[in-house]
This record gives structure tokens, sequence and C-alpha cells, in this order.
């Protein structure tokens, strides 16, 4: 991290440590068993291809993201494309050779895309999540440390014992499941509804 994005990182973490309860770190919407399922996943899978990575490197792997972009959104794709990613995991397949086996099982012939989305960079939960956070709000920065650093809860509640000592652990760490569970609702809800724009730009 730069000097810079410490300062705003550590800045999150104040705002999340002094949060008195979850509705303090904005509007939440809870997600179905089925929705949650799928967000985590992709997040996950996201985070294992993405963490750590410049964004250029990031724009070498983009057919799986372009393919998802490709799915009309709906409980049973959603719920397809999650067991998938988990059957995929139980055999031991992780970040990008995950990506590339899920995307030959779950779209075998060559999509219907359009020529301009062809072109594009194919990081669509990149710019899901940037469009529903801001990246000094501390649910993004929760929910980036958790899925793309690949922190435990355990691991960011400790750091915010340290920006805010008055926190026990449980209280540090339960702030910690609040930002994590906000982003997931916030990038679902960004990702449903860009699924569905691109659905309607088809139409």
């Amino acid at each position: 991290m730069t000097p810079k994005q410490r300062r705003t990182h550590q800045a999150a973490l104040k705002k999340a440590a002094a949060a008195p309860r979850k509705s303090y770190l904005g509007k939440y919407r809870p997600l179905t068993s089925i929705q949650s399922a799928w967000v985590k996943s992709l997040l996950s899978v996201w985070g294992e291809c993405y963490g750590g990575r410049t964004r250029e490197e990031a724009r070498l792997d983009g057919e799986f993201w372009r393919e998802l972009q490709g799915e009309e959104w709906s409980d049973d794709a959603a719920k397809r494309i999650t067991e998938t990613i988990k059957g995929l995991r139980k055999i031991g397949y992780r970040g990008d050779g995950l990506l590339r086996m899920a995307k030959a099982i779950l779209w075998p012939k060559p999509s219907l895309v359009d020529a301009q989305m062809k072109k594009d960079d194919g990081d669509f939960v990149e710019r899901c999540i940037l469009d529903a956070l801001s990246n000094d709000d501390p649910v993004y920065v929760v929910g980036v440390d958790f899925y793309a650093r690949r922190k435990r809860i355990s691991d960011i509640g400790r750091y915010l014992q340290d920006v805010a000592p008055w926190l026990s652990r449980k209280q540090a760490e339960d702030r910690v499941r609040w930002c994590v569970r906000h982003f997931n609702g916030a990038v679902f809800l960004s990702m449903k509804a860009a699924l569905k724009q691109e659905g309607e730009n088809k139409s």
C-alpha cells in the first residue's frame, strides 16, 4: 500500500470500529441462502484471482466474467454456478484454473456476447464492487481485506482492536462480520443490476 492508501485504510477501519450497530454502516438488505452462496462463491474466486495483483495483470483473465455477463439472472442460474464452483473446489481447483474449468462446464459453447463486450477487460466483479461502494467506505475496505487479501475475520478484528482498543475481541469481530455481510449484499445488488441491464441491452 502507498502511504495514502494506508491512511485511507486506517481511517475506514476506525469508522468500522466506531459503528455502534450494523445500520451505522449503511442500508443493509439480507440475502436469501441462494443469493448469499452465489455472491460469496464469486467473490471468493475473484479474491483468489485478483488479490495482490496489479490491474494490468488482473485483466489477463476476463473470460469467465465475460461469460457471466452473458448469463441472465435467476435463482436457478445462480444455484448452477454456485454448485459448479463448489464442486470444482472440492476436487482441488483454485483461482484461474477454477475459472477456466467452470467456464468449460457452464458455457461449453461460445456465448452470444456482442463484439463490444468481447473487447471488455472482463473485470465484471470489480466494476460492480466499485459501482456499489467507494474505496474509503469501511464496508469496502473490510470486504477487500476479507476476499482479496485473504484475511480472516479474526485477523481484521485484531486490527480493529489496534485502532480501537476499547473494543472487546467479540465486538471487533462482530463489526467485521457486519462489514462483510454489507459488502456481500451491496455487491450482490450491483451484480444483479448489471446482469439485468445486460439482458435488456441484448433484447
